[in-house]
């Protein structure tokens, strides 16, 4: 079996998904939810399997119900180019790590898998995969659950 080929997007392309990135943690830390078709699509999946919203407007609920919720700041973001989607869209996937300080000053990580189109407004997250990463048995917000890896990151486009 041959491995996949990470195929790296146009600069300008990859500078415009990290500035959606950015923007994101603003939003979502700032409940600017006004700000939240700058992200996502209308039709985003957002969350984990069998955990996902089924639209933009789903999401701040599922960001309202994290209790103590702590700011986040995403980092050390890959891109890859995924072939055009039947609309003739551009796609691309990005893997980023996140990391929150707790009020506690301790720190959680986590993964972010997205899958992203390039819309007439820009580039969207079309879905964004969740998993939580290095977390003590005892943690407030549950245990580990890092199940995201390169595979998932060089998988066939679906």
């Amino acid at each position: 079996m041959s491995a996949a080929r990470w195929e790296r997007p146009a600069a300008v392309d990859a500078l415009e998904i990290h500035e959606v990135l950015a923007r994101y943690a603003h939003c979502i830390d700032n409940r600017d939810w006004e700000q939240l078709s700058r992200i996502f699509t209308a039709d985003v999946k957002f969350g984990g399997p069998g955990h996902y919203t089924r639209s933009r407007d789903d999401v701040p609920g599922r960001i309202e119900q994290v209790s103590p919720y702590h700011p986040h700041y995403t980092t050390d973001t890959v891109i890859h180019s995924l072939p055009v989607d039947s609309e003739g869209r551009k796609r691309a996937r990005s893997w980023s790590k996140y990391f929150i300080v707790r009020h506690d000053r301790t720190l959680a990580s986590g993964d972010y898998l997205d899958e992203w189109v390039r819309t007439e407004a820009g580039w969207r997250i079309l879905q964004r995969r969740v998993s939580r990463g290095q977390r003590w048995e005892n943690d407030p917000g549950g245990a580990s659950q890092r199940d995201l890896g390169m595979g998932d990151f060089l998988a066939p486009a679906s």
